[in-house]
């Protein structure tokens, strides 16, 4: 009996299938142990709340981040670049524990040029997706190159943030990409935000559209969400934002079913990335 527990448990890997870059990273992965989480999908950042002391100092950080999500901070080549290289020396401080989602900036303006930069900076850093893209609302266009060359790299996953600003149009045109790119995962983040009941019927209608479930703003719409696409949900914390432990926990008590739990706490995400060798 014992030997089989065990078998089971090493084969049944815990993946926060979306965190950002946090420090010192030494705190992240003390907070992957403590939760016995074994591997994180991990993006860049170009802020860090987590090492703020006061409102004033979050404050400051959140206005920097909204700019982002909203398109209109500065997201020139050389902040993406900065952020990447930060990126970098924290998964090469722990290289079995971090894998890396590269982003990409969209005023990439030739399908060339965009390959180049991926080559560079996603695949010669030994990336396996490209993320997390943040657009303002009515410019899904902008990934379309983005799509062409994820092709080119063996059908990169891409990771698309989802909640506001984007609307539910935006959502159906991030669906019809996918649709166009039947070969490529697509993660739409954070449930689709408060669109998350119509983003759930184009993930369960879509073969190659998948569910981030990071950010939830009701445990009712997590449970919907894992219950209607067991094999499409993919566990994410969105780290610093989100808790590694109360996430899990989440998970496990709304399954309510242990092949759902395992499924969506790491099947789902090892699926998408089936080169890589976890164990």
């Amino acid at each position: 009996m014992v030997v089989k527990v065990c078998i089971y448990q090493y084969f049944i890997m815990i993946i926060d299938g979306h965190s950002h870059v946090i420090l010192p990273a030494q705190k992240h992965i003390e907070l992957m142990d403590e939760a016995g989480v074994e591997k994180t999908v991990l993006f860049s950042t170009m802020v860090h709340p987590e090492r703020t002391t006061d409102l004033s100092g979050f404050r400051k950080e959140m206005q920097r981040l909204n700019e982002i999500i909203g398109g209109q901070a500065n997201t020139a080549v050389a902040a993406r670049l900065a952020a990447i290289k930060e990126q970098k020396e924290t998964i090469d401080l722990y290289p079995t524990r971090f894998i890396g989602f590269g982003t990409v900036p969209l005023t990439l303006n030739t399908e060339n040029v965009v390959n180049e930069y991926i080559e560079k900076e996603v695949i010669e850093n030994g990336f396996v997706g490209l993320g997390e893209f943040t657009l303002p609302s009515g410019s899904i266009k902008l990934l379309k190159p983005v799509f062409k060359a994820s092709t080119n790299y063996g059908n990169l996953p891409l990771w698309i943030h989802a909640f506001n600003p984007l609307t539910l149009q935006d959502i159906k045109e991030i669906a019809q990409c996918a649709e166009d790119f039947p070969s490529v995962p697509v993660i739409i983040g954070h449930l689709g935000g408060s669109n998350w009941l119509e983003t759930i019927e184009l993930v369960k209608k879509t073969p190659n559209l998948y569910l981030d479930i990071s950010a939830y703003f009701s445990t009712l719409v997590l449970k919907m969400a894992i219950h209607a696409l067991p094999s499409k949900c993919i566990f994410g914390v969105d780290m610093p934002y989100g808790d590694l432990q109360l996430a899990l926990d989440a998970v496990r008590k709304l399954s309510n079913d242990d092949k759902i739990a395992d499924a969506v706490l790491g099947e789902n995400i090892l699926a998408l990335l089936p080169h890589l060798n976890f164990l």
